[in-house]
């Protein structure tokens, strides 16, 4: 007999809820900052220094280090060490605890922290803040480097090569923490003083440590430290299950509290009720383990250099060779939309994933104002999305006014002849050579061969090519439109295939254009000559050759651009062309994790057509060993770094860098549950 769960609390967003919307966030507000004689920060708002007056590097150490047993910890075992903080500041505590990692931990190890900020400091304030401490002068330059625009929600910061991430979350601790999931290893409670900052220190706050903390494995103890004796905190984490105990402060402080989870107030209830069971992922692959990956377009290559950064070694297959579908055409523009009206789960998987895309594009391809063959490949020129009709400037004025994003996102632009928003960190990139670049690593293996068929379970999976059968731990399918003839009858994935032809145009005589421009079409600035608009948008149509009707949409669209483009409209003359087929959804979100059996499913959460808050408490019948990242649309350049990402992080049993929220939207597997809910299967 089945047992139920009925829904969770609000942290956990219903996945009957297809908008899967989030409150509205308000707009980031960097802090006022006071320096002392000795050149240290203090928050004006709650009259207290980031770091101690003594020594603030050697406080971190020893608070948050030294009595969470970090160095001891780093040099054994091996995947993700996950420490989650209240309170990122100046980020010495992440910076200390990099510079441990570093000295001590195996090579099999990767650091994963996670901070939380209400009031993140301005890239000026930390760079004078973290000027005082020069022997971490190499890191923190990395740091501020990467450090993000001022904008509300996840943002990821990676350094595959010393195997660490920073997620950092720009919100309210009360609303991070919800969105937050295990495994975590140690805490860091680090917000400003009880007594100063009381509104943080609360029952909410103590009731998510523990629903964090709870965690399956015997293996992975949670521990916690902090630089407070506070009764209502040491009263607080006892209540969240740690046994605790007061421990001497750091330099003129007498006292601190540290401890260890142990469930002290009670017995545990497991994970099936900690956490929905579509938010269960399958037993984490170990080290070193062999995954193919079917499909080398941009979802395929970020997905197969995840995975060779973390360990993985990596089949990576297509018959067509890298980049031969979408991801082929010569230029693409690295941008996004953001909704208007409201702070929705689209909106907040895109922007993060921007960010994300920006940064990984300049690891990869390097920097083209530093050198001038990189310039070929991508260019950071900006993107101006025009306002082409009065409803898209009412859409982009609303847009403005209800957000008002950092000038460093988006800015609102007037031009003579045209008006919009633009994208100053934006471009474009050329997919091919995007792609080329990301598999340059040697644990990637490109074989230019077809997998079409598996069988087997995680960690003992046979897959069938077009040339022989290999062994492998896991697969990945990133075959876009194609992924229901490797996939099979036993998956529900509702996507749509989506023509598009792009016109290839003789630049000599165009007007020039420095910045990639968008509104019904887009256009880049040339490349030898040749400038590339599109692209159409057909639904049910599978024709791949080039159609002069398509050309003349192409061209209509010019006008959109501008009156300096309205005679190219007529006069252009067009030299080539594209014909590509784009994957999506019906949400227009990527599909990214693991897969289920679409039968098995069904039978299991029937109970859900008549009562879709009833959910049955039985762990998900997983398609073992078969995961997938499709669903990129148009907007594969900007998407496919995060999705890739999140993909790693669950194969390897890490905590997922995106809120629940959005790795929930982006889960295969939701339009299964949907349909099952509305009795259409």
């Amino acid at each position: 007999m089945l047992g139920f769960i009925t829904m969770p609390p609000a942290h956990h967003r219903q996945a009957t809820d297809l908008k899967n919307q989030t409150p509205t966030k308000q707009p980031i507000q960097a802090p006022e900052l006071s320096w002392n004689e000795a050149g240290l920060p203090i928050a004006d708002a709650f009259d207290d220094p980031y770091f101690s007056v003594e020594n603030g590097l050697e406080e971190t150490r020893y608070v948050f280090l030294k009595n969470n047993q970090l160095p001891e910890r780093f040099k054994v075992g091996s995947g993700p060490f996950r420490i989650i903080e209240t309170g990122f500041g100046t980020g010495l505590n992440f910076l200390a605890t990099w510079q441990a990692f570093n000295q001590e931990a195996t090579s099999e190890r990767w650091l994963h922290f996670t901070s939380v900020e209400k009031y993140p400091l301005t890239k000026e304030q930390l760079t004078k803040a973290l000027a005082l401490w020069p022997e971490l002068s190499d890191l923190s330059h990395q740091l501020i480097e990467r450090y993000p625009p001022a904008t509300p929600g996840f943002h990821v910061l990676s350094w595959p090569e010393e195997r660490v991430t920073l997620t950092l979350i720009f919100a309210d601790v009360h609303d991070a923490f919800p969105e937050l999931s295990g495994p975590v290893d140690a805490w860091y409670l680090d917000g400003f003083a009880p007594s100063k900052n009381p509104a943080m220190w609360s029952d909410e706050l103590f009731k998510e440590i523990r629903r964090i903390s709870r965690n399956p494995s015997p293996h992975r103890i949670p521990s916690v430290a902090t630089f407070t004796a506070a009764g209502l905190v040491r009263r607080g984490l006892k209540g969240a299950g740690f046994h605790m105990a007061k421990v001497p402060g750091f330099g003129r402080k007498r006292e601190m509290l540290a401890g260890t989870y142990q469930a002290t107030t009670g017995p545990e209830k497991s994970a099936q009720h900690n956490r929905l069971p579509w938010q269960l992922m399958p037993a984490p692959l170990h080290y070193g383990s062999h995954v193919v990956i079917a499909g080398a377009g941009l979802a395929g290559c970020t997905t197969a250099r995840a995975l060779a950064e973390r360990g993985f070694k990596v089949t990576l297959c297509d018959p067509e060779g890298i980049a031969s579908g979408a991801s082929g055409n010569p230029q693409g523009g690295l941008y996004i939309k953001l909704a208007a009206d409201d702070q929705a789960t689209h909106s907040d998987f895109y922007r993060q994933a921007y960010l994300l895309a920006l940064k990984e594009v300049r690891r990869i391809l390097g920097d083209p104002a530093k050198d001038d063959t990189k310039a070929k490949y991508w260019d950071e020129c900006g993107v101006l999305q025009l306002a082409y009709d009065e409803k898209e400037t009412k859409r982009q004025q609303r847009f403005i006014e209800r957000h008002q994003p950092t000038a460093e996102l988006v800015q609102s632009i007037r031009q003579e002849s045209r008006e919009g928003l633009l994208y100053p960190a934006a471009g474009w990139v050329s997919p091919v050579d995007f792609c080329r670049a990301l598999i340059q690593h040697p644990r990637i293996h490109f074989n230019k061969t077809a997998v079409i068929g598996f069988s087997g379970e995680q960690n003992n999976m046979t897959l069938e090519m077009a040339d022989g059968a290999i062994h492998a731990d896991a697969l990945v399918i990133a075959t876009a439109h194609q992924v229901k003839e490797l996939a099979g009858e036993n998956t529900h994935l509702p996507i749509k295939k989506i023509r598009g032809q792009l016109s290839y145009l003789d630049a000599t005589s165009l007007p020039d254009l420095t910045q990639v421009l968008c509104a019904r079409s887009y256009m880049a600035p040339p490349i030898n000559g040749c400038l590339v608009l599109g692209a159409t948008y057909n639904l049910k149509d599978d024709d791949p050759e080039l159609r002069d009707s398509d050309h003349q949409t192409n061209l209509s669209h010019l006008t959109d651009f501008g009156h300096e483009w309205e005679k190219a409209a007529s006069t252009a003359d067009i030299i080539g062309g594209r014909v590509a087929f784009r994957c999506t959804t019906p949400d227009y979100l990527p599909m990214a994790g693991p897969l289920v059996q679409k039968q098995a499913f069904i039978e299991l959460f029937q109970p859900m057509t008549k009562n879709a808050k009833r959910i049955p408490r039985e762990p998900m019948p997983w398609l073992s060993g078969v995961w997938l990242n499709i669903g990129h649309g148009s907007r594969g350049l900007a998407s496919t770094s995060l999705c890739a990402e999140l993909i790693a992080e669950q194969m390897i049993g890490d905590a997922v860098c995106s809120s629940q929220t959005v790795t929930d939207a982006l889960s295969p597997n939701r339009f299964l549950l949907r349909d099952l809910i509305r009795n259409k299967l």
